[in-house]
């Protein structure tokens, strides 16, 4: 997969949410062999607030080392608004889980996947998720999104 865009057009916006994670299903695809590794598929329900304001569902691949350190993969359809533009995007992001358990990942939007006033978008983000007691799966992310349109 790659998630090098184009390069955003003379007018790039910034864009800044939190992310909620509303609900946490997870699934062992193919329990640790003799490597250790476990192959995991979570479903992530989401809420975004901010410059992204809407719900999200997101479906992972994961390869997870027996210290929780590992990589993925993942899908993710947002709906709402972005900076009061209403409509919906796919996207695709990678990442991994570091040693004190913080998700870093990258995202990018799927070209010619925007409706309504979103139609044309493009864009990159980063993330971070943690664990955090004021969530009620116990995770929570930031977004910054840089964006533009075709």
């Amino acid at each position: 997969m790659s998630l090098k865009p184009n390069g955003p057009g003379r007018d790039h916006v910034t864009s800044e949410s939190d992310v909620a994670v509303l609900k946490y299903d997870q699934a062992v695809i193919s329990p640790p062999d003799d490597s250790g590794i476990t192959l995991v598929e979570t479903t992530l329900q989401e809420r975004f607030s901010g410059g992204l304001d809407g719900d999200a569902i997101a479906k992972h691949l994961r390869v997870m080392n027996e210290d929780g350190t590992g990589t993925f993969t993942c899908v993710e359809r947002f709906s709402g608004s972005l900076d009061g533009r209403p409509g919906s995007f796919a996207l695709v992001a990678e990442g991994f889980t570091d040693e004190a358990s913080v998700v870093h990942g990258r995202w990018e939007v799927v070209p010619g996947s925007g409706t309504g006033e979103l139609a044309g978008l493009r864009g990159f983000a980063a993330f971070y998720a943690k664990q955090t007691a004021d969530s009620r799966t116990g995770w929570a992310a930031r977004d910054v999104l840089t964006y533009w349109f075709e």
